[in-house]
C-alpha cells in the first residue's frame, strides 16, 4: 500500500474545510474581528473563542490543529494559527446552522463515506489513525461534520444553480484568445526496463500487420498500457521533452526510433495531428460551464457566509495561541 496516499486520504475530511471553504474566503474582509474584551480565562481552561457564548478551547484548537496534519512539535506561525481558528469558527457556525436547519446525516450515511475508502485502503484505516496519533471516533465525527456542511451548502447555497448555453456562448465569444490551440499531436507509447527490451519491441512492430496497440498492452509498463499506449491529443510541451519526437514523425502511422528518458525506454507511434486553430464553442463548453458554476457558486457562498456571521456573536482571543 501507497502509506502517504493513504495519509492524506484518511486526514482529508479533516481538511474539507480547507478545500473546500479557505479557497472561498477573503483574508481582510471575512476575518473574524477580535472583541473589544476577550474571553475570560481561567487557570486551568484556555479560551480562545466563544461562539454564542459556547467555548472553543486552546485543547480543542489544538486537537483539531493535529488531526488537520500538523504535528505538535513543530514550529507554526501564529498567523497560520490565527488562520486556522477563524476557519474552525466558521465551521461550527456553518454546523450551527445545519442543526438549525434541522439537517440530519444518520450513522449509515456516515459508515458508507467512511466504507468507501476501505476498497483501496483495506481495514488498516484505524490502524493508519493511530499511527499519526489520531483517535478514529473524532475523525469520524469530522467527517459527519462535513457531511452536515456539504448537504447544508446543497440546500442553501448551490441549490438551482447553473449556466445557460448563452452565458457560456457570450464567455466564449468574448475571451477568444483563451481557445486558440497549438499544434497537437496523438500518440501512442511502448515503455520498457531495457534496450535491450526495447530493441526486441522494435522487432516485433516491424513485422507484417504489426499492431502497436496489441503489442502496448502486452509489453509496455507505462500506466496507459491497458489503453494500448494511447496518450491521447497533448501540445508541445505539455509531456516530458523526450517526448516531442513525435512531432518530428513525418506522418500518421509512423513509429520513431527507441528514446531513453528518466521513465524508461520508449516507442512512439502518430496517430494524429491537429493544426492549430481554435476550439469550437462545443469542445470548449464543457470547461466553460465549470469554470462559470464556479464563479457563481463563489460568489453566491462568500454573501451567504458574510451574512451567517452577521447574525452570529463570536469573540477571539488570538493571544492565548501563543502559548
Amino acid at each position: 500500500m501507497n502509506n502517504s496516499r493513504l495519509t492524506y486520504t484518511i486526514i482529508a475530511p479533516a481538511l474539507l474545510l480547507g478545500l473546500l471553504f479557505f479557497s472561498c474566503t477573503r483574508k481582510e474582509e471575512e476575518k473574524p474581528t477580535v472583541a473589544a474584551s476577550s474571553p475570560a480565562l481561567s487557570p486551568n481552561v484556555r479560551i480562545v473563542a466563544t461562539l454564542n457564548g459556547d467555548p472553543i478551547t486552546l485543547a480543542e484548537f489544538q486537537e483539531r490543529f493535529a488531526r488537520a496534519g500538523i504535528k505538535p512539535e513543530r514550529e507554526v506561525d501564529l498567523e497560520v494559527k490565527s488562520e486556522f481558528l477563524n476557519r474552525l469558527i466558521e465551521r461550527k457556525m456553518m454546523l450551527l446552522e445545519a442543526q438549525r436547519k434541522r439537517i440530519k446525516i444518520g450513522l449509515p450515511e456516515i459508515n458508507a463515506r467512511i466504507a468507501a475508502l476501505y476498497p483501496e485502503h483495506g481495514k488498516d484505516v484505524k490502524d493508519e489513525l493511530a499511527s499519526l496519533g489520531i483517535d478514529f471516533e473524532k475523525w469520524k465525527s469530522d467527517i459527519w461534520e462535513d457531511m452536515m456542511i456539504e448537504r447544508l451548502l446543497n440546500r442553501e447555497v448551490y441549490r438551482g444553480m447553473s449556466v445557460s448555453s448563452a452565458e457560456a456562448r457570450r464567455y466564449y465569444q468574448a475571451n477568444a484568445e483563451e481557445f486558440e490551440r497549438p499544434e497537437q499531436v496523438r500518440a501512442r507509447q511502448i515503455v520498457v526496463g531495457s534496450e535491450e527490451e526495447a530493441r526486441k519491441v522494435m522487432e516485433l512492430l516491424q513485422a507484417k500487420n504489426a499492431d502497436f496497440a496489441a503489442i502496448a498492452r502486452e509489453k509496455s509498463m507505462a500506466p496507459e498500457a491497458e489503453r494500448g499506449g494511447d496518450l491521447g491529443y497533448f501540445s508541445m510541451g505539455e509531456m516530458p521533452a523526450e517526448f516531442n519526437v513525435v512531432f518530428g514523425l513525418p506522418k500518421r502511422g509512423a513509429i520513431s526510433g527507441i528514446v531513453k528518458s528518466p521513465y524508461g525506454f520508449h516507442i512512439f507511434k502518430l496517430e494524429d495531428r491537429r493544426k492549430p486553430g481554435r476550439i469550437s464553442f462545443d469542445e470548449a463548453f464543457k470547461k466553460i460551464s465549470e469554470k462559470l458554476l464556479h464563479a457563481k457558486e463563489d460568489k453566491r457562498y462568500k454573501q451567504w457566509i458574510k451574512d451567517l456571521r452577521s447574525r452570529t456573536k463570536f469573540e477571539v482571543n488570538y493571544q492565548a495561541l501563543e502559548q
